[in-house]
């Protein structure tokens, strides 16, 4: 049988807006996962618009948003049924998957990441989506380690940002510091391999990396299938890098309960 959420982690999401399962990748998966790693930042060293900090659409093959030329191979991590399984005890049996993210964050370099939420500019009507976060690597308060406010979700709303363009922060967006009370602040501690999993509305961050340990984290966006993924609206986005027009959609599991989604872009 698939893994799954207790009672009371299922209600820690929806409480908390994240929750970290007791569970983890098979050794197996995570090797090729982080063989996979290594060859999208092998192809992408020359990649324009790319980072070893922050790349977006690392699962289209040539080449996806930033002009990153992306790996297939990791949506094999994604569509495992324990993943698949947890994922829709707090979002349901109807799954698409239309984006992924790498947060590479380098040993003594890594950048950080301001207060946030996700979704400001996703097409996505009503705007739902639910974040896996895959740790590749020991992730600890010392390299840089997610961080989140608790609650924070639960109004299902966008709070005010402001443009930052810091060099040190890999997003330029930041949530105002009243949405973002430090002394409410919890770290994120994961062992290569734990999952994360995380609200569209939750505001979260992270620090930049001194550590020598190096921080890696592979992020899948899921969202429910009552939802519509507006490829026309993406084109509008006021971050045309990211390309959203032109994301492909997989059906992970159940089916699209709006008619209206496009299984055939970017593909």
């Amino acid at each position: 049988m698939p893994a799954r959420l207790t009672e009371a982690q299922v209600a820690q999401y929806h409480d908390e807006g994240l929750v970290i399962p007791d569970w983890r990748l098979p050794d197996d998966v995570l090797q090729r996962l982080r063989d996979n790693y290594d060859s999208l930042l092998e192809a992408n060293r020359k990649a324009p618009g790319a980072s070893e900090d922050f790349m977006v659409g690392v699962h289209i093959a040539d080449p996806g948003p930033m002009g990153v030329q992306g790996v297939p191979d990791l949506l094999e991590v994604i569509r495992l049924p324990d993943i698949l399984e947890m994922v829709s005890q707090v979002a349901g049996p109807n799954l698409i998957l239309w984006g992924t993210t790498v947060f590479g964050k380098p040993a003594g370099t890594g950048k950080a990441t301001p207060w946030h939420q996700d979704g400001d500019y996703y097409p996505i009507e009503p705007l739902e989506t639910t974040t896996v976060w895959v740790s590749l690597d020991h992730t600890r308060p010392e390299n840089g380690c997610m961080r989140y406010i608790p609650g924070s979700h639960r109004d299902r709303k966008l709070y005010p940002h402001h443009w930052n363009e810091d060099p040190g922060f890999t997003l330029y967006q930041e949530i105002d510091p009243e949405f973002a009370p430090e002394g409410q602040a919890r770290d994120i501690v994961l062992e290569p391999g734990q999952i994360s999993i995380h609200d569209v509305y939750l505001v979260h961050g992270s620090s930049a990396n001194t550590s020598s340990e190096r921080r890696a984290g592979l992020v899948f966006r899921i969202m429910p299938g009552t939802s519509h993924y507006n490829h026309a609206r993406g084109g509008a986005s006021e971050n045309p890098s990211h390309d959203y027009s032109r994301r492909p959609l997989f059906l992970l599991s159940g089916q699209d309960r709006t008619g209206k989604n496009d299984f055939a872009i970017g593909h």
